[in-house]
């Protein structure tokens, strides 16, 4: 009997589902909660997640599909959790976000295989990575529980890792061992002739590691420097290990490990995160300065959104659930998840503004970021001894914000390549 197909055996159909917007708080979001000003700039009435369509373009999604597939949600007749949010029909079935987004990464999955038994590895490796991308979004935002958004994870996985085999360099899957279990962590190469730079990359709660493929293509790759990405402990492959003030012992290990790894040189380390991932990095610059040799901070969730409950509140409730998912805790009471997330802030734990770095530190961030703002852009760069800013402050901001991905670009090189 021939094998059946992944997703197919994956999405066998199947009801009672937790519906995504439930499955940290037991209900969906109020839809008419205040929201704060974000760096991302996607913050959309009537929706629970948040609709990062300039990200989603970036990583190599087609703009008219991905407006097709919000159309087919929005118009939906189908039973919701919240009938004032239009992502949130409950199932696997029209409407459902996970079900739309998996039929482009399904049909693009099939056009993958297709073209590698023409032996058209050009297409297949394109098409590939596309499902990959496609897969990512439909389980977005990637929490723990949501039955049907694990399984689009494993798609988007396999498909990441079968366009990998067909890059110019390979990609390497690297496996860390951290407290008797292993993290496995994706390094691609900008050349396999000699050793190369690394700089190890750590994102929000909401993306998985594979979304960073651009980042190295644009920018890292043609200056010469290699990419290990890390998923954040409580998502990906690092969430058997929940989100807490000591998560940085998992960048810690990965930075550790690379000194067994072959293909990358040990003294050119660099480290660049996003959101919370730059909030583990930045703490990881002040210890481990003599492993690291620069840093790079992309709108960190460092000190301000956990010391000032007001801001905190502004959150929007997908990143809340997010957050809370990582940390294995319920988001039903902001006040209480509040009291949980102070650990966060570098400035209460004795970091920053009380001691500086010998690392240089890259800080870039929008000055009216809800999540990072102007003061703490600057806190964190004045935490090194050696600390520079890139602060947007004029729309369209996520243009402004990719622009400032060539600047640190770069900034890296500087460190790492003397």
């Amino acid at each position: 009997m021939a094998q059946e197909n992944l997703s197919e055996v994956l999405f066998k159909p199947q009801f009672n589902y937790p519906e995504t917007s439930c499955v940290v708080n037991g209900h969906s979001g109020d839809a008419g909660a205040a929201v704060g000003e974000l760096m991302d700039n996607d913050n959309t009435p009537g929706w629970y997640r948040l609709l990062r369509r300039a990200q989603w373009a970036w990583q190599g999604a087609d703009p008219i599909l991905v407006e097709s597939t919000l159309a087919k949600i929005a118009i939906s007749t189908q039973q919701r959790s919240n009938d004032a949010l239009l992502d949130t029909v409950s199932d696997y079935k029209p409407g459902n976000w996970v079900y739309e987004w998996m039929q482009p990464a399904a049909k693009l999955h099939h056009e993958a295989k297709a073209a590698l038994e023409q032996e058209d590895f050009t297409a297949a490796r394109k098409a590939f990575y596309l499902a990959s991308q496609y897969y990512a979004i439909s389980g977005y935002p990637h929490l723990k529980g949501d039955e049907l958004a694990v399984q689009a994870q494993a798609l988007a996985n396999v498909c990441y890792r079968e366009a990998g085999k067909l890059l110019k360099c390979p990609l390497k899957v690297i496996e860390v061992p951290f407290q008797g279990k292993t993290i496995q962590c994706y390094l691609h190469l900008a050349q396999i002739e000699e050793v190369s730079p690394v700089v190890v990359v750590c994102g929000s709660v909401d993306v998985m590691q594979l979304e960073y493929y651009t980042l190295f293509e644009k920018h890292l790759e043609p200056a010469g420097m290699a990419m290990l990405t890390v998923d954040i402990p409580g998502g990906g492959y690092a969430s058997h290990y929940r989100l807490d003030q000591d998560s940085t012992k998992v960048m810690q290990a990965v930075v550790q490990h690379l000194k067994k790894v072959p293909w990358i040189d040990h003294d050119r380390v660099a480290l660049l995160g996003g959101r919370l991932g730059a909030n583990l990095v930045t703490r990881l610059a002040y210890l481990e300065p003599f492993s690291i040799k620069a840093a790079v901070s992309l709108g960190g969730a460092v000190d301000q959104v956990f010391i000032d409950e007001k801001r905190f509140r502004l959150l929007p409730q997908m990143l809340l659930d997010a957050i809370a998912s990582r940390m294995e805790i319920r988001s039903d009471d902001k006040a209480v998840m509040y009291q949980f997330c102070k650990i966060y802030s570098l400035s209460m734990q004795g970091l920053l503004g009380r001691s500086k770095t010998k690392v240089p530190i890259l800080s870039i961030g929008h000055k009216q970021d809800v999540i990072c703002p102007e003061s703490d852009i600057r806190k964190v760069a004045n935490g090194s001894f050696s600390g520079e800013t890139i602060i947007i402050d004029k729309p369209p901001i996520f243009t402004s914000y990719y622009r400032a991905l060539d600047q640190a670009a770069e900034w890296l090189k500087l460190h790492l390549m003397k």
